[in-house]
């Protein structure tokens, strides 16, 4: 049987229709800038530059980090490739980046989100159990569709769940939980009943990267002059060209693209002048941005069925929801832990030995070989993980998000697309969208 996304999994199978909006573009006569600098060296910072750069034009990316990718991140220090930011493609069937893991001939894996096994806190959960709390989610999932239809704009998805789903029911408690924390880095209180399953998805099963998202950013960022350890403060974007601060001085260009994270603007992070229109500063504080943080343990040998993509939790206050089987992917004895929402910021402040030993508690492991503990939520670049639409918000925020400010300032990013936000494609094509608009 062909694997089931996570997000058609989450969404059931084609159960809510999507809304996409189209943004605008520029006239084919507008005059192509002499050089466009890029703030942020994430996918849709990479994506604009490499558009921009392979059509001639002079493009400068400013990147506050030491390094490229943003939130993605691959890390080896455990003996292989581990993504402890985005890990998959979501969707392999039209996605620019399946074209891209093709061109640089990146292996790709397939996560089937409906092979897994639950336990808690009594052991394993009877597959039959298991599996009618499926068929009960889409049940739920069905409801909700329903719902959403006529649902007002300040109505959760947690109020929707109300006489829906049984949440004292520990089986409903996490198919819930999963499904919606997992997908969106948010909790069921903070999501938007109207809007939910309102973005796109592409067919096909999710993947993972065994190589790591590294080897596309990389191949994205070739011969791309790209300024590292560069953090820009304020855009000036109100005369004949644009000025950006930064941590290593002033740099004037004739447009700029901002491609840092929603997080980073929700924080006042870079100061624009004149300000942002009210419509733009609203958008931002209207829209949610989740976390989703990862607690990675290796071992020398496993101890959990070898094949199974995916293990869940079940059971209140668990450290993790999900289980990721490295075998699978990686062929070694690592076990990868997803939490988002609310179970994810409360142990932000956790030290990595308290959250790996909560981890290892709760599975009844023995002492791993080694541990990566991701906080994306305190990272000051980041400050979450990815955007969703909150509640008392709409995907026109982050249309109007996306909009240009005059003939310099133009916004890129996940959070820009309410088609694909929450994304890598998002993000990506987010970028090529910029790029096009000053392209012509």
């Amino acid at each position: 049987m062909r694997a089931v996304g996570r997000r058609g999994f989450m969404l059931g199978i084609g159960a809510l229709a999507a809304a996409p909006l189209v943004p605008g573009c520029s006239g084919a006569d507008e005059k192509v800038s002499d050089h466009v600098v890029v703030v942020g060296a994430g996918f849709s910072g990479l994506a604009a530059a490499r558009r921009l750069a392979d059509a001639g034009v002079k493009v400068t990316v400013l990147e506050a980090r030491d390094r490229i990718g943003g939130r993605t991140l691959t890390d080896t220090s455990l003996g292989v490739p581990i993504d402890i930011g985005a890990s998959w493609i979501h969707g392999t069937e039209n996605n620019p980046i399946s074209t891209l893991a093709h061109d640089v001939g990146a292996k790709t894996v397939p996560t089937d989100f409906e092979d897994f096994i639950l336990v808690g806190r009594n052991g394993t959960v009877d597959p039959k159990a298991a599996a009618a709390s499926v068929d009960e989610w889409h049940r739920i999932v069905a409801k909700l569709d329903d719902l959403s239809g006529d649902a007002p704009s300040d109505e959760s998805v947690g109020e929707g769940l109300v006489g829906v789903a049984d949440m004292n029911d520990p089986l409903v408690a996490w198919n819930v939980t999963s499904r919606i924390a997992g997908e969106y880095a948010a909790d069921p209180d903070q999501l938007s009943l109207r809007w939910l399953g309102s973005e796109e998805q592409f067919q096909g099963p999710d993947v993972i990267l065994p190589g790591g998202y590294i080897q596309l950013s990389q191949h994205l960022a070739k011969g791309l002059d790209i300024r590292q350890r560069t953090e820009v403060t304020r855009i000036a974007h109100g005369g004949t060209q644009v000025r950006l601060d930064t941590s290593a001085g002033p740099i004037t260009a004739d447009r700029v693209i901002v491609t840092v994270p929603l997080g980073v603007l929700k924080a006042g992070a870079i100061a624009f002048d004149p300000p942002l229109p009210e419509a733009k500063r609203n958008a931002i504080e209207r829209l949610g941005f989740g976390l989703l943080n990862k607690v990675v343990v290796a071992f020398d040998k496993p101890f959990w069925p070898e094949t199974t993509p995916m293990i869940g939790l079940v059971g209140r206050n668990q450290p993790v929801t999900d289980l990721v089987n490295g075998l699978v992917f990686a062929d070694k004895p690592i076990l990868v832990g997803l939490r988002g929402g609310e179970a994810a910021w409360s142990r932000e402040s956790m030290s990595d030995e308290d959250a790996v030993d909560e981890l290892i508690t709760a599975i009844a492991a023995p002492k791993p070989t080694g541990s990566i503990v991701t906080r994306w939520g305190t990272d000051k670049y980041a400050l979450g993980s990815y955007s969703f639409i909150a509640v008392g918000s709409s995907p026109d925020d982050m249309h109007a998000l996306g909009e240009p400010v005059g003939e310099r300032l133009l916004f890129a990013g996940e959070a820009t697309n309410p088609e694909w936000f929450g994304t890598v494609h998002g993000a990506y094509l987010s970028g090529q969208r910029e790029a096009d608009r000053i392209l012509g």
